[in-house]
């Protein structure tokens, strides 16, 4: 029987603090007692409730931006927890831990801002973390957007972090990252890793040239760039990863959006704390959601074209350009 479940998002930053958690504080338990959750924090109640089995004693949520969805599934089998433990770092997720916390007597929450989840544990939980963990400490918070302190951390956290994004959906995949982690195994010297990196890498290079080619700008402040339905399909997994990349390149503030089934997705990277508010007032006026970091951030529309989603943000920007040039207003 499963005692505990670890549901922990499914990229750079959740694999490390899934990796960091279990070997510090549930190691006697892993592999055979522990089930581990990758997910995406838009569906993340769905999988948590998927992966979730009655007799679990404990659940572990580690780097989930969590949403309104996420926190009624908590709260409806929490009580039959003996231990439920939140580690988060996404700013969006702070206007639900009230919720939680009001309702469950048994839960544990550590919800500050941090370059990464990572680094928070690290910082909050006590840890004394090796030479290894050190290092993937670092990775993660590259991975979340941080500067690097050395090429070995650039280039292992391009390797993760592209292996992941080449198929986001594919949690074997995860899980066989999880295991060489918990086995101190290096990841750049794994066949199975470096394959699907040089993958990723080219396929990354391709959607680069795309989104640079797509771009427009908007009176210097910001470029908006659009990716068809069939372009993000092709392209699946990486987008994230690519409009962090293009913001680094051109030095400024990135909108991407791009088409899904029958959905529009913004995807914003400022070079400062802007996103989240940008993709706020974006999800408001398309009457839709959004979540992530202060500078890193997305949202989703329904029933929206891509044409009427540039024309929203434009008018958002436009409206807000005292947020995209640092001002305050009087």
């Amino acid at each position: 029987m499963v005692g505990s479940v670890v549901v922990t998002h499914g990229d750079c930053d959740g694999i490390i603090s899934a990796y960091l958690y279990i070997k510090h504080f549930m190691k006697d338990m892993w592999p055979s007692n522990i089930s581990v959750i990758f997910t995406q924090p838009w569906r993340a109640n769905l999988d948590f409730m998927r992966g979730y089995r009655e007799g679990a004693d404990e659940i572990v949520f580690l780097d989930i931006a969590l949403s309104k969805e996420l926190v009624n599934e908590i709260i409806k089998v929490g009580s039959n927890l003996r231990k439920i433990t939140i580690v988060d770092h996404h700013v969006s997720s702070l206007e639900f831990i009230k919720q939680v916390d009001s309702v469950l007597k048994n839960v544990k929450i550590i919800c500050e801002k941090a370059q990464s989840c990572p680094r928070l544990m690290i910082n909050s939980l006590k840890i004394s973390p090796n030479p290894y963990e050190k290092l993937l400490v670092d990775v993660a918070d590259v991975c979340e957007g941080g500067e690097s302190s050395s090429a070995e951390v650039t280039k292992l956290a391009d390797v993760i972090k592209l292996s992941i994004a080449r198929d986001p959906g594919d949690y074997d995949f995860m899980n066989y990252l999880l295991t060489l982690l918990m086995k101190g195994k290096d990841m750049e010297s794994d066949d199975v890793v470096r394959k699907r990196y040089k993958t990723a890498k080219f396929i990354l290079s391709r959607l680069l040239k795309v989104m640079s080619e797509n771009a427009i700008s908007y009176r210097n402040l910001v470029k908006i760039s659009t990716l068809s339905l069939p372009e993000s399909r092709i392209f699946a997994g990486l987008l994230g990863v690519g409009t962090t990349e293009l913001a680094r390149m051109y030095k400024s503030d990135i909108i991407l959006v791009r088409g899904e089934e029958n959905k529009v997705v913004v995807t914003v990277r400022t070079l400062d704390d802007k996103a989240l508010k940008l993709c706020g007032s974006i999800a408001k006026l398309g009457r839709g959601r959004f979540g992530g970091h202060a500078e890193a951030a997305s949202a989703t529309l329904p029933e929206l074209n891509l044409q009427e989603v540039t024309d929203l943000i434009v008018g958002v920007v436009s409206g807000g350009e005292d947020i995209l040039q640092g001002k305050r207003k009087t």
